[in-house]
Parts: structure tokens; C-alpha cells; sequence
């Protein structure tokens, strides 16, 4: 729903002095700026490197632009691109498959006298983000072998995630972050976005250890827990590591009796041994015996499948790619942005690894008529703080998508302002709400929305905003700026 605001309102907020401020912004040769954006230049971002470019897509011009072809690292921003490239080469209803195979005919008795291959193509959603429960998609595989009559496997379930490459992680990424969600391994093989959710809250008094719950229970993984529960008001020191190289995890530190619940994301190691270590204990509680071990086949000459030295049993298709690019957009999910550019490249140029999808990208950013040289590409969520773009160019570029056959289902991917997404809790109550549709975007330091914005006087405008180098008040600035510009204090 847009929000309207009354004559006087408008009025008021648009005579207000600083509205006149002149600029005391440095100004770039090509720049074009209105002279209110000098309060937000000379207030949380006067000592931040930040640019915008703003787009008027019915008069076709430029309404500002400062710092718009200086390179900006983009964070989750870079999401745009991914989606934009999945939807122009893939197109919204392209679907993953997940297929159930047997290296030997079921034997009439229901046993199978050789393994079992669960082939992965990449799905970021084998979850319960689309089913009814977290496991609901194996469920249905198990339902299907359950129904060919599969009773007993004597060798092994094998995990095949030779469909892509087995780069888990990309170079750039640090340590640290490979331990949480955001940065869970990248395979054709995946799982739960290839993590453990864990639930924590303080236990029922101080000095006993605290609630932690995990899902899945598996025993794929371990957690100890070495935390306290600690008085109301005490510092919170809760924290939790893995053990490098595996599925360790600890919990350790004091978390306070007042301390509200909160659930933590772990990635894992290991995530298409995952996948098939969860599908075999549903198989068992499908009353399918798998006699032999789980075990992983990364190499395409490996696999019983690429050899054509298998049957197919079973088979899920997922939800469709317009789906896919919500949480992507919507939710700023950057495995699954992950697992699409490697798609990319896998669909389009016969590899699935990240270099490959990288070239598609930029193929076809360059069949869009875009600057090419505009967009220095390292990864697919934006994680990789070595990626860099332009404001300019991701305004042309959303610009570009807005008139594609495609455009109308990649805007609605994006947050809406005060009411979807990340942006659900950002310009609520005020002129923007419900006429903001963006990303957004956040590493350390790094600040970003781009999308697009309809004016109180109904002018759609595609827009870029990125602030490097600035703290935690650059949201605000960033949020000002929008509003300035729907409340049409732009000439």
C-alpha cells in the first residue's frame, strides 16, 4: 500500500531550511545534484566515499548523479546482477531436478544388490523454506522408492555432487564467516542452505548450562555445550565455534537469564555426505535398509550417473526460478545466490563453477548493452569484498530490466519498503513505505540500496545509492536520501 502525505506536510518538510541548504558537496565533472542532498553529504556521510545515480524511467534522464562511475565495492547490491542474468539466460519458470538413482534393477524381493545415488543439480531449496517441514522433499523421494517397491539396499547411498565443481568456498571469503549460513560450502549437493539451525535461550535459573536445540538431529554432527546461564543484567559472552575441518561444534560463555531466544545458523562440512546422511534416516523411517556407508562422488568420472551406469527411481523438481530470486532479492539468501550463479554457469556454458558463471555474467551483461568494464565480478552474493561496481551502472542495469520481457517478476523479487524483506523493518510510517522496492546491502563498512522508487507524483525512478567507508548512520542517510526523492525535492 502507498502512503500518501498531505499539502501541508509535503510543504512543510520541502521549506524547511536545511532543505535549502546550498551544497558544500565537491562536485565531479557529469555530476548532477540538487542542492538538499548537501544535508546528507555533510552529515553522516562527509567523511564516507559514497556515490548515487537516480534514473527518471518515463523522461528517460538523470535526475542526480554523484560519484556515479567512481567504483564502489557493492555488497549484497551485487545480487541484482545474478538475478537479472538468471532470469534473461535461465528464465523465471526454470526448475532444478533432484534425482533418486540405483546402480541395479530392484530385485523382485525389494532388495537392490548394488547403491543407491541421491544426484544433486544445484537446488538451493531441498528445505522446508517451500515444503511443509524441513525434510518434507525427502520424505516424498523416500515415498516414491517406497512405492517401486524398495525394501533393502546391500551397497552404499551415495551423495553424487559431480554436477558442479567441488570449489566449497570461494577465495575471498574469510574463515570466520565459513562457519555461519551466509557463507555455507557451495555445491551441486546441498541441504537446509548446508546448515544446523540452533535454537538458544537461557536456561531456567543461573548456573545451569543453557537451552540449545538443534534441527536436524543428526548424527552427522555434534554440539557440546559448555555455557552457563548467567544473573539478569550480566554481560552476554554466548558464543559458538566449530572445530576446524569438522562437524564439532561448542557453545561456550555466559548468556543471561534476560537474554531473549535467538536461533544461529552453523554451515557444515561435508554438505553432500549432509544431505545424504538426513535422506538415510528417512529412508530408515520409511522402512528402507541401507546396509552399506554414505559417501561422497565429486568426480564426473566417478559417478555412476554421468557413466550411464544407473537407473532412475525417484525424482523432485523444485520451485520455479522466479521463487529462487525472491529469497535471493528478497531475503538477501547468499548461498542461494551462490548456487545460482554456478548454475549459470553449469546451464549456460557446461561447467558449474564460479569462473564459468562469472562469464556468463558478464556475456551477457554485455547483450544488455551494459558497461562491462563498469562491473569487476568476484562472487555471486556480494560476500567477496573485492567485487566493485558502479552507481551508474547498476541504475542502467535495473533500468535496462525494467523494460525486459522478464522486468515485472524481477521487481517483484525485491524488499518492499516498511512491508517485505530486508527492508520490511526500514522506512515504516513514512513517505516511502510501499513505494521503495530494493535491495539491500551490507559487509563491514559497506552500505548500499539500489531498486526503484515511485514519487508522490507517481514517476517511477531507478536508483543507486553506495556508501563505503561509513558506520552504522549510514542507513539513515541512505533512507533520507530516498525520501528526499520521493517527496520531490529533486527539480
Amino acid at each position: 500500500m502507498v502512503l500518501g502525505l498531505s499539502l501541508f506536510t509535503m510543504v512543510a518538510i520541502a521549506s524547511r531550511p536545511e532543505a535549502a541548504a546550498e551544497s558544500s558537496i565537491r562536485i565531479a565533472a557529469g555530476d548532477t545534484l540538487p542542492s538538499w542532498l548537501a544535508t546528507v553529504a555533510n552529515g553522516p556521510l562527509s567523511r564516507a566515499h559514497w556515490g548515487v545515480a537516480v534514473f527518471d524511467i518515463e523522461a528517460g534522464r538523470w535526475v542526480a548523479l554523484h560519484n556515479a562511475d567512481r567504483f564502489f565495492v557493492p555488497a549484497s547490491n551485487l545480487k541484482l546482477v545474478v538475478s537479472a542474468v538468471a532470469l534473461e539466460r535461465l528464465g523465471p519458470d526454470f526448475t532444478y531436478r533432484t534425482t533418486v538413482y540405483a546402480t541395479q534393477p530392484i530385485g523382485s524381493d525389494g532388495t537392490l544388490n548394488g547403491d543407491l545415488v541421491l544426484y544433486g543439480r544445484g537446488d538451493p531449496n531441498l528445505s522446508g523454506r517451500h515444503a511443509p517441514s524441513m525434510t518434507s522433499i525427502f520424505e516424498w523421494l523416500a515415498d516414491s522408492l517406497v512405492k517401486r517397491g524398495l525394501k533393502r539396499v546391500t551397497g552404499d547411498l551415495i551423495a553424487d555432487e559431480s554436477h558442479w565443481d567441488n570449489e566449497y568456498h570461494h577465495r575471498d571469503w574469510s574463515g570466520f564467516d565459513q562457519m555461519w549460513w551466509y557463507a555455507a560450502p557451495v555445491g551441486a549437493l546441498g541441504f537446509n542452505d548446508n546448515s544446523i539451525d540452533v535454537s538458544i535461550r537461557p536456561g531456567p535459573r543461573a548456573g545451569v548450562p543453557p537451552s540449545i536445540e538443534t534441527r536436524p538431529q543428526s548424527p552427522f554432527y555434534t554440539l557440546d555445550n559448555y555455557a552457563m546461564t548467567g544473573p539478569r543484567g550480566t554481560e552476554s559472552t554466548f558464543d559458538m565455534k566449530r572445530e576446524p575441518g569438522s562437524n564439532r561444534i561448542t557453545a561456550f560463555g555466559v548468556l543471561p537469564l534476560d537474554e531473549p531466544p535467538d536461533t544461529a545458523y552453523v554451515a557444515v562440512v561435508g554438505a553432500a555426505d549432509y544431505s545424504a546422511t538426513i535422506l538415510r534416516s528417512v529412508l530408515v523411517d520409511r522402512g528402507i535398509e541401507v546396509e552399506g556407508r554414505v559417501r561422497t562422488v565429486s568426480d564426473p568420472l566417478a559417478s555412476p550417473v554421468l557413466s550411464g551406469d544407473s537407473i532412475a527411481l525417484a525424482n523432485h523438481r523444485s520451485i520455479p526460478m522466479a521463487r529462487v530470486l525472491e529469497s535471493i532479492n528478497g531475503r538477501s539468501q547468499n548461498w542461494h545466490a551462490e548456487q545460482v550463479l554456478k548454475t549459470l554457469g553449469r546451464e549456460i556454458a557446461g561447467a558449474g563453477t564460479w569462473k564459468a558463471g562469472l562469464e556468463v555474467e558478464r556475456e551477457t551483461l554485455a547483450r544488455l548493452g551494459m558497461d562491462t568494464t563498469a562491473f569487476l565480478l568476484r562472487d555471486g552474493s556480494g560476500l567477496s569484498p573485492a567485487n566493485l561496481t558502479t552507481p551508474r551502472a547498476l541504475t542502467e542495469l535495473l533500468t535496462t530490466m525494467r523494460s525486459r520481457p522478464d522486468g515485472d517478476v524481477f521487481a517483484r523479487t525485491l524488499s518492499v519498503a516498511g512491508q517485505s524483506g530486508s527492508l520490511k523493518g526500514r522506512f515504516r510510517g513514512g513517505a516511502a513505505q510501499g513505494r521503495v522496492r530494493a535491495k539491500t546491502g551490507f559487509i563491514a563498512n559497506v552500505y548500499a540500496l539500489s531498486g526503484y522508487m515511485t514519487t508522490v507524483s507517481d514517476r517511477e525512478y531507478a536508483f543507486s545509492v553506495f556508501v563505503n567507508g561509513a558506520g552504522s548512520r549510514a542507513n539513515p542517510a541512505i533512507d533520507r536520501l530516498v525520501e528526499g526523492f520521493i517527496l520531490g525535492w529533486a527539480p
